[in-house]
């Protein structure tokens, strides 16, 4: 059944990584599809807890939304988009809060290796430069809900 519900949730953020590559935006649709899968995904394995579900999206998405607010009193600009602080809160309906350090690790260090790979090709020019957060979202959410499952497998034996 696990392999299953990785296959759901490798679709669903590749899906999101295509679009927010393509177009700058996540869609609320694929967003809120995100979390209710992830919420059907703990029911279907046998560990449905409503209260760390909700608890999971609240500290997930606050803390999104909070970053996004202090970026924006300080810089003045929105440098992260509200596509973004709600699929951090669908993710947190996917994983635990144990695993949002691995989640906040991954979705953060794997953009700044991006764009330290990209300044040959890019060659300066910045400041304009608008790299989608999306992706970056998406490789975190899979590699911890990978390293959650493997954790539980291996707790299990």
């Amino acid at each position: 059944m696990e392999t299953l519900v990785f296959a759901i949730l490798m679709v669903q953020l590749t899906v999101i990584a295509l679009i927010d590559a393509r177009r700058s935006i996540i869609p609320d649709v694929c967003n809120a599809l995100l979390g209710l899968t992830g919420v059907a995904a703990h029911w279907l394995l046998g560990s449905f807890d409503v209260l760390r579900i909700v608890t999971g999206a609240v500290v997930f998405g606050g803390t999104f939304a909070l970053a996004r607010a202090v970026h924006f009193r300080a810089r003045g600009q929105v440098g992260l988009g509200l596509g973004d602080v709600k699929m951090a809160a669908a993710a947190g309906c996917w994983i635990t809060i144990a695993s949002f350090p691995l989640f906040l690790a991954i979705a953060s260090l794997s953009p700044l290796l991006f764009v330290l790979a990209m300044l040959p090709v890019w060659k300066g020019a910045l400041q304009k430069r608008r790299v989608p957060f999306g992706p970056f979202l998406a490789l975190g959410l899979a590699l911890s809900w990978l390293a959650e499952a493997s954790s539980v497998s291996v707790l299990e034996i």
